[in-house]
């Protein structure tokens, strides 16, 4: 069954079929085909796929993060606190970590200071969460075979009761949502700009008025939202952990990127200083060449073509050990 939204998310039925690694972004987005995912929703609009409690026990759950919390050693650039009372921070709740022979000064975190401040309202974030477990970076790995592109898996977990984390707002990457477990909100309104780009654009909030859609993610469901949807979460009863998979998708930005570098290789002018304390004449020639080397560029044919696929080509690769093995 598929049910189309105008202004929300088209919402399809997953069923019961359990999510696994090895599937990827095909696993996520059933019973969408993936190639009806990249053509008609990737960069365009919103998805919804409902599942049923359990489908995403086989790449992670509640014990995998108890797991994480309790061997990972403190790192303020990976985990924070959202919204916590009385200016409690990652920090804060740690204590040093028992060691043999001091080597700086390594923190580890205390249970009942954490789990003291979950039960006070704040929500924890796991940034990168997919490089602290493996079948988590198994899937994630899958899907950016998928999009080509680079993915960062991150955690939100709240134990009930937490104050909405962040204000209403946009990202500028796209995003398919996982809720592991529990129950989120979700208030959703359409771009009010079309393709925002971080801090070069500036879209307007949408007004409480304006048409959205509003609904409540339940464990086993996926939703996917394009760069630039401004959205709202807001906690249910009861404890909630969901993933968020984002990536930012190539854009014409990239493009161009590829060919500035290009164009640096090979034109001097491209390299040159900007003719700032030059007489007018000099400064003219100097933007007239700049000029005409550009536009010969974009006129080349085939080559945006063939810088576009390369912007677009694949994910960077990871790291992969082979020890004891030694191979170059």
């Amino acid at each position: 069954m598929i049910t189309r939204s105008a202004t929300g998310p088209d919402i399809h039925d997953a069923g019961s079929v359990a999510c696994v690694p090895e599937e990827g972004l095909k696993g996520l987005i059933r019973p969408l085909e993936e190639e009806a995912f990249l053509t008609r929703h990737l960069g365009v609009r919103p998805l919804l796929c409902r599942g049923e409690p359990g489908r995403f026990n086989g790449i992670f759950g509640w014990d995998d993060l108890n797991a994480i919390l309790e061997t990972s050693r403190v790192d303020p650039s990976r985990m924070h606190l959202v919204r916590a009372a009385r200016g409690m921070s990652m920090t804060s709740c740690s204590e040093p970590v028992p060691q043999l022979a001091p080597r700086g000064r390594p923190l580890r975190l205390r249970p009942e200071v954490l789990t003291g401040a979950l039960a006070d309202g704040a929500t924890l974030a796991v940034d990168g969460v997919e490089e602290l477990h493996l079948p988590l970076r198994a899937l994630v790995g899958r899907v950016e075979e998928s999009l080509r592109n680079l993915v960062q898996a991150n955690l939100y977990a709240n134990v009930g009761g937490a104050p909405q984390g962040f204000d209403t707002h946009w990202d500028d990457h796209d995003v398919i949502i996982l809720q592991v477990a529990g129950k989120k909100n979700w208030d959703l309104h359409p771009p009010t700009l079309p393709h925002p780009v971080g801090k070069l654009t500036s879209p307007p909030k949408p007004q409480p008025s304006d048409a959205g859609w509003s609904g409540t993610l339940s464990e086993g469901d996926v939703l996917y939202l394009p760069r630039g949807w401004w959205h709202t979460v807001r906690a249910a009863d009861g404890p909630s952990l969901h993933l968020t998979l984002g990536s930012r998708l190539p854009s014409a930005a990239d493009l161009l990127r590829l060919l500035l570098r290009q164009l640096a290789t090979e034109r001097q002018v491209v390299r040159q200083d900007l003719p700032r304390f030059a007489d007018a004449a000099t400064a003219d020639q100097w933007y007239a060449e700049l000029r005409a080397t550009l536009v010969e560029a974009v006129q080349e044919p085939g080559l945006l073509e063939r810088l576009g696929k390369e912007a677009g080509e694949e994910a960077p690769g990871r790291p992969v050990f082979t020890l004891p093995t030694c191979s170059g």
